[in-house]
């Protein structure tokens, strides 16, 4: 996670997707056929760092 993205998530100030969290969860590679609830935690965790990468790249765009 690049200092930016830490940046919004700290200000996103998300009650689960802390960085810590973040950057535990987005690594994992979890099947569903085998750990359903850690697959499931590790999509919504990787769709949020999504979000954040894409605010990010469009604050970087802009300028800020």
């Amino acid at each position: 996670m690049t200092t930016k993205e830490r940046e919004i998530v700290e200000r996103l100030n998300h009650p689960v997707y802390t960085t810590d969290f973040l950057e535990e969860w987005i690594q994992r590679k979890d099947n569903v056929f085998i750990n359903a609830p850690a697959a499931l935690q590790a999509m919504g965790a990787k769709g949020f760092y999504e979000a954040v990468k894409q605010m990010a790249k469009n604050e970087e765009e802009k300028g800020q």
